[in-house]
């Protein structure tokens, strides 16, 4: 026997009221099961998709910043191996440092210049000159330091240390390191 036949045989056994409640439990079965199986999971698949892109826009635009950090010091570099490895093989620190703090400072302040030299890694070298000078004022200093990190040759102080003397409220002690990275000649000629 066929089941499409025996339902039909069912219902048409069942009052009018009957056969009413049944249709209306029936469309009611089916949206639940509409609704359970297929609008709701259709929903938190929506959801969960949303929170993904969001996420991955998210992740997108922090790469993007990494990205440009790279570059920007990925550029820096270039350029700082470039400066490095076309520098003057010529350019002697120590008398360069002497000549500028004797602009700045008369020679009788100046208590010791001592010149020294490390290896960086393996394609570099580091020229030091430390310089002690007693009794400087406060201009001096400052011409001093414009005069080392803005002169024709461009240096930086690795060390700068500044003491008060307790005599003279206005005068100051200091004791600097002058330093400049130098390619090897092995990097130099690559």
């Amino acid at each position: 026997m066929n089941p499409l036949s025996s339902l039909s045989a069912y219902l048409d056994r069942l009052a009018p009221r009957e056969r009413m409640l049944v249709g209306v439990g029936g469309a009611v079965a089916v949206l639940l099961v509409l609704y359970s199986f297929v609008w709701d999971p259709l929903q938190q698949a929506r959801e969960s998709l949303a929170t993904d892109i969001t996420r991955a826009e998210n992740s997108l635009a922090e790469i993007q910043t990494l990205r440009t950090a790279y570059y920007e010091t990925k550029r820096r570099i270039v350029a700082n191996e470039a400066a490095l490895t076309r520098g003057d093989a010529n350019f002697n620190l120590f008398s360069y440092v002497q000549s500028t703090v004797k602009q700045a400072v008369s020679a009788e302040r100046i208590s010791s210049m001592n010149p020294s030299t490390r290896e960086v890694g393996t394609n570099f070298v580091e020229e030091r000159v430390e310089i002690k000078i007693t009794q400087i004022g406060l201009p001096a200093l400052t011409d001093l330091v414009y005069r080392i990190e803005k002169g024709t040759n461009p240096l930086r102080f690795s060390r700068l240390q500044i003491k008060k003397r307790a005599d003279d409220i206005y005068t100051f002690d200091i004791t600097a390191t002058v330093s400049l990275l130098k390619a090897t000649d092995e990097q130099r000629e690559s």
